[in-house]
């Protein structure tokens, strides 16, 4: 696993990621809903990538929501966790991290490890979608479009439709759409209806990527009641805010 960590006003940078928490110790049922959103963190690499730290998922003593790391790549296959999704890589455990997290110098042998499981990773800016994992890749990393809305869409001299999101949280984002382009935005149009999206879902079938504006959609369920795309090709980019 694999996240853009968002330090504010637009810089970022790239780590591996090692485990989830959420420290939940309230026992009235609203203090808890809160500890769930706010006490929820990451571990992942400090910014020269020397140490380990807990990164929390959202902006913490603010009324907004203001989401901290963008998950890009999704891959827990080497994780122990319980149903919530709660967990960590299978070389560490909390008990373990709890022990060290705090502190500047941190066990030489675990960071090796660390470094071992992160090399050889190579961050591309621009991705296509070519398999189920890749779909799922930009579904963590867009939170599924939700709140998103085209800001900008252009239709290339080459054929591409470019598309820029924006309202997505922690960032917006870049859409590329080529070959045998099949498109409808008529019904996004803000001039008469709602621009945001609730939800989204990407299908790949038989040579083609369909992206449509609503969750859990089959190709047949698609018509002109929504705002979809239809194409060979898909790509995009994840720009943090």
């Amino acid at each position: 696993m694999h996240a853009i960590v968002r330090q504010g006003n637009g810089k970022y940078y790239i780590s591996a990621v090692f485990g989830y928490y959420r420290d939940i110790t309230a026992t009235d049922d609203y203090e808890k809903y809160l500890q769930k959103i706010y006490n929820q963190y990451w571990i992942v690499w400090d910014a020269e990538m020397k140490r380990l730290i807990r990164w929390n998922t959202f902006t913490q003593n603010t009324k907004e929501i203001i989401l901290q790391i963008l998950i890009i790549d999704s891959n827990q296959d080497n994780w122990n966790k319980n149903d919530d999704g709660v967990g960590c890589v299978d070389f560490l455990s909390k008990e373990m991290l709890d022990s060290f997290l705090d502190k500047n110098d941190q066990p030489e042998e675990i960071l090796e490890k660390c470094r071992q499981m992160d090399a050889g990773y190579i961050y591309e800016e621009v991705q296509e979608i070519k398999e189920q994992k890749d779909i799922e890749n930009l579904e963590w990393a867009s939170g599924g479009f939700h709140d998103a809305r085209i800001a900008k869409e252009e239709l290339l001299q080459d054929g591409t439709l470019y598309l820029r999101f924006d309202g997505t949280w922690g960032c917006e984002i870049e859409v590329w759409f080529s070959g045998d382009l099949e498109y409808d935005t008529s019904s996004r149009n803000p001039d008469d209806y709602d621009p945001y999206w609730y939800g989204s879902t990407i299908i790949l079938k038989d040579g083609f990527v369909y992206f449509v504006d609503d969750t859990d959609m089959s190709v047949e369920q698609i018509t002109e009641e929504y705002c979809y795309f239809k194409a060979r090709h898909m790509k995009y980019r994840i720009i943090p805010d």
